[in-house]
């Protein structure tokens, strides 16, 4: 969904949702699996816009440990300003101040909402996530999930770097 600001006088609220399939998340693990509500409220003054509202998704993610899917609910707000690339432009040298690190440019007619929502969504979904908070995870030798089954590894495979200490005597 494109906001067209022409059709906005000073301010005006707006709804939109979108299919998981609709709003592809990137290269990341990161998976939409309900679809993106997002509701916010859009402000014009002069050259500068504000877009203030919340996103309300379900992701999955992989577990950091056996690597199973994960269902992450992320209900994020979010307050994001947009300012023509004319009106940087004309400042010689321009320093960013950290009211400015939510600070976007975009073309003067139109703001891209699906961008603004993908970008959330990357944004506030954790960088780590487990199945459970005991999750025993993968074994490193053989690959089975420890969670489902043991495994008959007794691997005690030491780095070859520190083999040489073996052969110390006390």
């Amino acid at each position: 969904m494109r906001l067209e600001l022409e059709n906005l006088d000073k301010g005006g609220e707006f709804a939109q949702v979108y299919q998981p399939e609709a709003l592809a998340l990137g290269e990341s693990e990161l998976r939409l699996i309900t679809p993106a509500e997002v509701r916010g409220r859009v402000r014009r003054k002069g050259e500068e816009v504000e877009l203030t509202g919340i996103v309300r998704a379900t992701v999955e993610l992989l577990c950091a440990r056996c690597l199973k899917p994960v269902a992450v609910p992320i209900d994020v707000e979010f307050a994001e300003r947009f300012v023509t690339a004319v009106s940087w432009r004309s400042e010689e040298q321009h320093e960013l101040a950290s009211e400015d690190l939510n600070l976007s440019v975009f073309d003067g007619e139109s703001i891209d909402l699906g961008q603004l929502v993908r970008e959330e969504l990357v944004l506030a979904a954790p960088e780590q996530v487990l199945c459970r908070e005991d999750c025993k995870g993968l074994c490193p030798t053989c690959g089975i999930d420890l969670n489902a089954a043991a495994c008959e590894c007794h691997s005690q495979q030491i780095d070859s770097r520190w083999e040489k200490l073996r052969d110390l005597q006390f």
